[in-house]
């Protein structure tokens, strides 16, 4: 037997849930090749803007060296087409005063005036060209550049999923190399709470919550979020 008094109920909502990062980041190629070099593993301590991972190079310097090259032949034939706009002006030029003096027909001057607009237009078409190999270029520069992956955020490698030598192809969708765990001094807990228990969870209540790791200590926080979705 036990004598009457007065205590506290606790009414508990208890589930099951997962441990896991506040951030995690993956971390993948926006290109295709072949990974050369690897400067992170499992558990590395990683900054932002880090090099984590590098992917083989010449291909991409080679797209590089070609859209150079496009660049100064496109640089080229604009400067002839504009050797050939002066030229066709100086005959233009040279047939209105042969025409004030009534030296040649009409029709010269009407040959020489379709001439220069056919030089100017072509002008114009080759200084395009020329811009375009020049965007050639910037995306050829960019496409090396991604070859070098970087850490976004500090934190600490979780996962690790290629390996020297591997081929990543980027086709579809970027291929996750790393993942990376912001802080893992800050932890949360997804769980799902059942329909007869959630009305009784809300926003900044107090939680306590184990793991398997550590059976006996009790881990506190709060509750950050109670979501809509079912």
């Amino acid at each position: 037997t036990m004598p009457v008094k007065k205590g506290d109920i606790t009414q508990v909502v208890t589930a099951t849930g997962s441990l896991q990062a506040v951030v995690t980041v993956q971390v993948g190629s926006q290109v295709s090749g072949t990974i050369a070099k690897l400067y992170a593993d499992f558990n590395s301590k990683v900054k932002a803007g880090q090099v984590v991972a590098e992917l083989d190079q010449d291909k991409f310097k080679a797209a590089v060296d070609e859209a150079k090259a496009n660049v100064l032949s496109a640089q080229a034939t604009a400067g002839k087409a504009k050797v050939g706009v002066e030229d066709t002006l100086r005959t233009l030029e040279r047939n209105r005063e042969l025409r004030k003096r009534d030296l040649v027909a009409q029709s010269d001057l009407d040959a020489g005036q379709t001439a220069y607009d056919s030089a100017v237009a072509q002008l114009n078409v080759n200084q395009a060209q020329v811009e375009q190999a020049k965007a050639g270029l910037d995306q050829a520069a960019v496409d090396l550049n991604h070859t070098v992956i970087r850490s976004p955020v500090d934190g600490i490698v979780v996962s690790r999923n290629v390996d020297v030598g591997q081929t990543v192809a980027a086709s579809l969708q970027a291929p996750v190399l790393f993942l990376i765990a912001n802080d893992l001094a800050k932890m949360q807990v997804d769980t799902n709470v059942s329909e007869g228990d959630v009305g009784n969870v809300w926003v900044d209540q107090e939680a306590n919550f184990t793991v398997d790791a550590y059976p006996t200590r009790r881990f506190k926080g709060k509750v950050l979020q109670v979501r809509n979705a079912p």
